[in-house]
This record gives C-alpha cells, structure tokens and sequence, in this order.
C-alpha cells in the first residue's frame, strides 16, 4: 500500500508540474503501474497519454502534459538503441538486461527489449543513451555494438499473433489456457495452483476467473495468449473463440 501510495503520490507531483511548465514525465512504469495511474487520473486541465516508444509496448512512459503549452517531443523523452552482435553468438533478453543492471543502470530506466535475430532493440530514458553506448560493450561474453535508430522505425513493428480458433466450454481462465496452449484442464490446473499464470499481468490463481475480450494471459514457460473475440455457441453449448499466440 505505502508504495502503491507513493506511486500516485509521484505521479501527482509530475502532474502539478505539467500544469506549471507544459510536461512532465515519469520514468518507465511495469504493466501494473500503468494501468493503476490510467485508472486513477483523470485531469481536466492536464493530460496524461503513455509512451513506450512504440505501439504496445509494455513499459512504458507516464507523459503529463498540458495541452495549452503544445504537444511533446518524443525523442526528448525516448531513445531507441539498436543492439547488434555476431551471427554465430546467441543473446537473449534476460542477457541484454544482466548486462545493463552490471552497469548500475536502474531498471525503471529502460523500457522494453525487443529481441530480433542476431539483434535486439533497447528501449531507455533519452539521457541514459549516450551512456549505454559507451559502456554497454558485452553482454555476457558476447560483444555488442550499439547505435540509435530512429523511432519511426518501431512504429510499424507489431507483436506476431498467430489466430487460433476453438470452442471452449467457458469463458473461465483455465478453459481459455487450456485452449491456448492445447493443455489438458488438469495440467492447466496445475500451473495457475503453481502461480505460474498471470491475467492482465496480475497473477492470478483463481482458475474460475471469467475473461472478456481483450484478456491478455500469460503462462511462465510456454507464452502469452490474448481473447480476440467472443462468438456465438454452438449447438453443443460451447462458445466460439478466437485467440491469439504471441509469437
């Protein structure tokens, strides 16, 4: 509570800046964050928009702005460092990140890392770039060169979903997973008991939760999974669904 408290209580600082000078910023927030001072906020005279950089990204920025004074300038705010190493070496995020936390650099500093092959894409605060470049020399045992991109580049780029479709015989949380990953309802079971599943990056281990549309599943180990839609049911009463796997 005493964190949550301060979280808003900082968020509420940035906004009366906002107000005062045009913007104001919070460093990059988790999911959970995100979404607890979307929920909370709703100022008239100052708006809040987040920004990671890129669209869904996941963490993100918290920008306060107020409207009279203009909008805000990105790159201000967000770098976009591409990482690139040799094609016969292997990096992965959880490396990248080990690396950037050897340097001191705090986490709440950097936003997502997007891993591509033989390349990864790091997000951070504007004022932390130059100093990534210069040290960020390996990760790991694995050399790296670093360089900016523009973040126009991120704009187009789109978490791959391949679309499932089935049947599920409710709308519960373990029903959906069970369809998701092609897991037997005991197995499934399993994993929210283990605290192994989170539900719109909560953990959740109440395996009679109801999903709606837009329910964003994630399972330790195997991925994440999102309810695109609810159809009709069938003759047998089960409901169509259509899902889609992170890739």
């Amino acid at each position: 509570m005493e964190q949550k408290n301060y979280l808003i209580g900082h968020m509420e600082d940035l906004a009366d800046k906002a107000d005062k000078t045009g913007c104001a910023a919070s460093r990059f927030l988790t999911p959970v964050e995100a979404r607890r001072i979307g929920e909370y906020f709703k100022f008239k005279r100052v708006k809040l928009l987040f920004d990671g950089g890129y669209k869904n990204a996941e963490r993100v920025r918290a920008v306060f702005l107020n409207p009279e004074w203009g909008e805000y300038v990105r790159e201000n705010l967000i770098t976009a460092l591409r990482i690139e190493y040799r094609p016969q070496d292997t990096l992965g995020h959880r490396d990248i990140l080990g690396a950037l936390m050897a340097l001191g650099i705090e986490r709440d500093t950097v936003g997502d890392i997007i891993s591509e092959e033989n390349r990864a894409t790091l997000i951070c605060l504007t004022e932390m770039s130059e100093f990534i470049t210069e040290n960020l020399v390996k990760a790991g045992r694995v050399g790296v060169t670093i360089s900016a991109i523009n973040l126009d580049e991120l704009q187009a780029k789109q978490d791959e979903l391949s679309i499932k479709t089935d049947t599920v015989a409710s709308l519960r949380l373990d029903a959906v997973i069970s369809a998701s990953f092609g897991l037997s309802r005991a197995k499934t079971a399993e994993l929210i008991e283990a605290g192994r599943v989170s539900l719109d990056h909560m953990p959740c281990m109440q395996s009679s939760k109801e999903l709606s549309e837009g329910a964003l599943v994630s399972v330790r180990g195997l991925g994440r999974a999102k309810l695109l839609e609810i159809g009709g049911v069938s003759r047998k009463g089960r409901i169509f669904v259509r899902i889609g796997i992170y890739g």
